[in-house]
C-alpha cells in the first residue's frame, strides 16, 4: 500500500524535475492539496459504490478503534483525526464493541427529540448521537471508557497516510491534471527565475 507523501512527492517531482526556490506552486501547497484530494477520491468511491451495489461500507484501512472516556453522557472525541467528508456520519461504525454487554444504536439529534424516551427499546440498548466534536448519549452508557470504531483520515501513528493503490494512481493523475499547467520552466541561467532560459 502506497503513501499519500510518496504519491505527492512522484507527481511534484514529474511537474517540476529541477525544481527552484521560486517554483509557482509551494511544496507544502501540493501536498495539502494531495490531502483534499485524497478526501475527495475516497467520497466519490463511497457514492460509486451505493449507486452500483445499493449499499457501501468504509474500506476497512479508514477503519481506527480508539477507547474514550464517557463523562456526563458525552464523549469527547475531538483528539479524533476522522474523515468527516463521508456522508449521513458513516464514519461513525460502531460504538461499544462487538459482544458488548450493551447495544448502542445511533441515532440523531431530531429523533432523539421525536422519540424522547418511547423509542421501544430493550433495557439493554442504548442511542447515540455525533454533534460536533462530541457524541451524546441521552440515556446515559453501562460502562466508561467506551470503544469507538470510525473512519480516521489514512494517518498511522507515525503520520503517514497509507492509501490504496487504486486510489493512490487516481491521485497522482489528479494532482497532474490540476497543476499540470503550471510547470516551472528549468533555471538554465542560474539566477533563481523559472521562466529564464
Amino acid at each position: 500500500m502506497a503513501n499519500l507523501l510518496s504519491i505527492a512527492e512522484q507527481a511534484w517531482a514529474q511537474l517540476f524535475p529541477r525544481p527552484t526556490d521560486e517554483e509557482a506552486v509551494d511544496r507544502e501547497d501540493f501536498v495539502a492539496t494531495a490531502k483534499s484530494e485524497y478526501a475527495f477520491q475516497i467520497w466519490r468511491k463511497i457514492k460509486e459504490d451505493k449507486v452500483l451495489y445499493g449499499d457501501c461500507d468504509i474500506p476497512s484501512y479508514l477503519l481506527s478503534e480508539k477507547e474514550l472516556d464517557v463523562a456526563d453522557n458525552i464523549m469527547d472525541i475531538s483528539s479524533l483525526k476522522i474523515m468527516r467528508s463521508i456522508d449521513q456520519e458513516l464514519w461513525l461504525q460502531d460504538i461499544g464493541g462487538i459482544g458488548c454487554e450493551c447495544q448502542y444504536i445511533k441515532s440523531t439529534l431530531n429523533n432523539s427529540k421525536l422519540l424522547c424516551d418511547d423509542d421501544s427499546l430493550p433495557d439493554d440498548s442504548r442511542t447515540f448521537y455525533p454533534m460536533g466534536k462530541k457524541i451524546i448519549f441521552p440515556k446515559g452508557v453501562h460502562k466508561t471508557p467506551l470503544a469507538i470504531v470510525y473512519a480516521n483520515q489514512g494517518e498511522e501513528i507515525d503520520g503517514r497516510i497509507e492509501i490504496d493503490d487504486a486510489i493512490g494512481g487516481i491521485l497522482r493523475t489528479r494532482l497532474i491534471e490540476i497543476y499540470g499547467g503550471k510547470i516551472g520552466v528549468p533555471d538554465t541561467a542560474n539566477d533563481s527565475d523559472p521562466n529564464s532560459k
